[in-house]
């Protein structure tokens, strides 16, 4: 009998249970108990499958619980990329490269089975000392001395509509930062093992601010609680003259509106990402400058960062720059040894314009609401496929939000896989309940905000150096912009409406 011909051509990635967006690089974090192990399934043949099931058999870690959840595909087009997720409790994971066992089987083929691994960090944070601490098998990376750029105004103003006065955590823009990286074991010679043998130690330190940043959004949504996360606390603000907006979508309590929280933490904490460089990082460039003598042993490795923002706020898909200054130490047995640099990064992960199409008018009962959206590149192509994670929110006219996901998978209401246009539906009958709760009404001016981030493209067979440039959950497309202007609230743009009639 044929095995089924599906299979998952890009790793697996984590996307965080309250706000929904991708962890950066897509890499899993004890740290956050619910998290959604996410992967694009692909037909790798030249023709429709039929019938398709697909599930997650299990996880080679016992402290990673996945809930049993399996996927039926009417049919699946040739060369199409299905997403599917599996929700999980990493709460008692350990941090390492765990595989996980997928299964795929078409109707009258045997099934195949995939296995691919994920990367898990174990992030802490010592309440004593405020010092955070990432750590994987090859060592163990702490930041203290994290400043940012956050709301002047912790508390949002009062809703008289919904008497809603939940404290506004974020977003967080890096400015400062003093990282030290404790390999295991210490090494001789210039280089150590890269984590995972995959990514920059600097995607580490992009983690530990963006996990602190989305369990201060998560908390201030939940009043102040510990929002069932390992972590606690928020960022020190700076004492300078420069602060940032909060992010208040005016959303129901209980529907989708923290993912507009999540948005802004990811595309603040990115600037780390941005500023230590997509090509090698200051970790790497630090041990080319500074050789040890023979024999010495490197005990640790310590980078101090200050950003600062010469365009304003980072902007998701936007070439921002970034203009850094840091400071490598490597200590080892034997001797200290110290390189500076002064530079502007700028950011890479852009795009070259959204479209997004929705009919002007929509009758509430009649059939499903679709959504289409598509992303350019910098140079015109499309993104297509498995290329992109995305969604978007839909805002009721009473400022109740429903998140929708988008694919590019050929599968109804997606007309063709891999013609670059992500698409979603919504069943406005079905969300009529969750408005009537709030005395809230389905017709008039619906708004549409769309959201995107890249997916890690490595592949197994590429060398360590040349996987670790490779990086992925970037927003590369955002319906919200964050601005340097406490004033204000970082301002929503709908990129679409739609009048919603009975």
């Amino acid at each position: 009998m044929e095995t089924t011909p599906m299979d998952i051509r890009k790793r697996p990635f984590s996307v965080e249970y309250y706000t929904n967006v991708m962890l950066p690089d897509g890499i899993f974090d004890t740290a956050l108990k619910k998290q959604w192990i996410t992967c694009f399934y692909t037909n790798i043949s030249d023709r429709t499958l039929p019938t398709v099931h697909i599930y997650l058999e299990g996880v080679g870690d016992p402290g990673i619980v996945p809930v049993a959840h399996s996927y039926f595909f009417t049919e699946i087009k040739p060369g199409a990329s299905v997403r599917v997720s599996w929700l999980a409790n990493f709460e008692y994971g350990t941090p390492g490269k765990k595989l996980v066992s997928f299964i795929a089987q078409a109707q009258g083929m045997s099934p195949v089975r995939t296995l691919k691994h994920i990367f898990v960090s174990k992030t802490t944070k010592d309440p004593a000392t405020g010092e955070y601490a990432c750590t994987f098998d090859e060592g163990t990376l702490k930041i203290s001395k994290l400043e940012v750029i956050g709301p002047k105004d912790r508390w949002l103003p009062c809703s008289e509509r919904y008497k809603d006065c939940r404290p506004a955590n974020g977003p967080w823009v890096p400015a400062k930062m003093s990282m030290a990286f404790y390999p295991n074991p210490p090494y001789t010679g210039i280089h150590g093992d890269l984590p995972f043998a995959d990514p920059w130690w600097k995607i580490f330190a992009w983690i530990i601010a963006a996990i602190a940043a989305i369990v201060a959004a998560v908390a201030a949504a939940m009043g102040e609680g510990t929002a069932s996360t390992a972590v606690s606390g928020s960022f020190e603000e700076t004492t300078g003259d420069v602060d940032c907006c909060t992010p208040d979508p005016g959303g129901i309590p209980g529907d989708e509106s923290i993912t507009v929280a999540g948005v802004a933490s990811t595309i603040a904490t990115a600037a780390v990402g941005v500023a230590l460089s997509d090509s090698a990082d200051p970790w790497w460039r630090g041990q080319d400058a500074t050789p040890p003598a023979d024999g010495e042993l490197t005990m640790a490795e310590i980078v101090n960062a200050e950003f600062v923002y010469p365009a304003g706020a980072p902007q998701a898909g936007k070439p921002y720059p970034v203009r850094v200054m840091w400071e490598y130490q490597r200590i080892t047995t034997g001797e200290t040894y110290t390189h500076s640099v002064e530079e502007t990064q700028t950011n890479i992960h852009v795009n070259g314009g959204v479209e997004v199409e929705v009919p002007s008018v929509h009758h509430a009962f009649a059939e499903p609401l679709v959504l289409k959206s598509r992303f350019k590149r910098e140079d015109g192509q499309l993104f297509i496929g498995d290329d992109l994670y995305a969604f978007l929110l839909l805002r009721s006219p009473d400022d109740m939000y429903f998140l929708v996901h988008l694919t590019d998978d050929g599968i109804e209401p997606d007309e063709r896989p891999n013609d670059g246009t992500y698409t979603g539906s919504i069943h406005l009958e079905r969300v009529y309940g969750a408005l009537l709760k709030h005395k809230l009404k389905i017709e008039g001016l619906w708004r549409v905000y769309v959201f995107a981030q890249d997916v890690n493209d490595a592949t197994p067979d590429m060398l360590p150096q040349i996987a670790a440039q490779r990086i992925g959950g970037f927003m590369i497309a955002s319906g919200l912009q964050i601005t340097f202007n406490p004033t204000l609230p970082c301002p929503l743009q709908a990129q679409a409406t739609v009048t919603v009639v009975l």
